[in-house]
């Protein structure tokens, strides 16, 4: 019974150690301002807009609404478990107010910096690839444990089967809908491209190489966790 204890606790400490990496992943993004990753492009632009609430109260309502489309679609077949979504959401969106006032309060503005406009654009880069790299890394660990998932990952295993289609395949066309709704909202506002960038595309395709270069973590972190591997 101590050691199922144990091994609870140790997961749930890596799971949330894997939301609040991720979360520091995304404050780099922002910082770099470059682009959000598609899943969190909406909560990004409508935070720019509504400054009222944080961006991490927007992730907590964007991310309930499709907690709340995967009721409409599973309809009595949702299970009451997948309420519990509302507890990491909570948690994410949480940690990542948390980061950006780090984020804020260390990270230096690029606009503000003394140098040139490539260099600057260079700055911007290198935040984006640091990004990228907590966004991997905090994806590991907070998958490794098995524990509950993003509503963002949850919508799309729904709509794919639903549709019957490939899950890479909804996957794509999630984030392309996404991307598009946050853009089409920062283009009525802002009249520009504001969120969703370069830096979109790069981190689409970017975070799951840089997630890949992680595998040879898996079998140390899986021992850790209590042999999850075989769950």
């Amino acid at each position: 019974m101590k050691q199922i204890g144990t091994t609870l606790l140790k997961r749930v400490l890596v799971y949330c150690a894997g939301l609040f990496v991720m979360a520091l992943g995304v404050s780099f993004s922002g910082a770099a301002d470059l682009g959000m990753s598609p899943v969190n492009s909406i909560p990004y632009v409508l935070s720019e807009i509504y400054t009222g609430l944080s961006m991490g109260t927007w992730i907590i309502i964007i991310f309930s609404l499709y907690i709340a489309i995967q009721f409409l679609l599973l309809g009595k077949n949702f299970h009451p478990w997948r309420i519990l979504q509302l507890i990491c959401t909570t948690l994410f969106g949480y940690f990542t107010d948390f980061t950006n006032f780090l984020a804020g309060m260390f990270l230096p503005d690029p606009d503000t910096l003394p140098f040139a406009p490539p260099v600057v654009y260079g700055v911007r880069l290198i935040y984006l690839l640091i990004s990228m790299v907590l966004i991997a890394l905090g994806i590991l660990l907070y998958l490794e444990p098995r524990l509950i998932s993003l509503p963002g990952e949850d919508i799309m295993q729904v709509i794919a089967e639903k549709l019957h289609l490939p899950l890479h395949t909804v996957k794509m066309c999630f984030d392309i809908t996404v991307s598009l709704i946050a853009l089409v909202i920062s283009l009525v506002y802002f009249r520009q491209f504001h969120g969703i960038r370069e830096g979109t595309v790069i981190a689409a395709f970017g975070v799951g190489k840089i997630l890949s270069l992680y595998e040879p973590l898996k079998p140390a972190l899986r021992s850790f966790l209590g042999g999850t591997e075989t769950a």
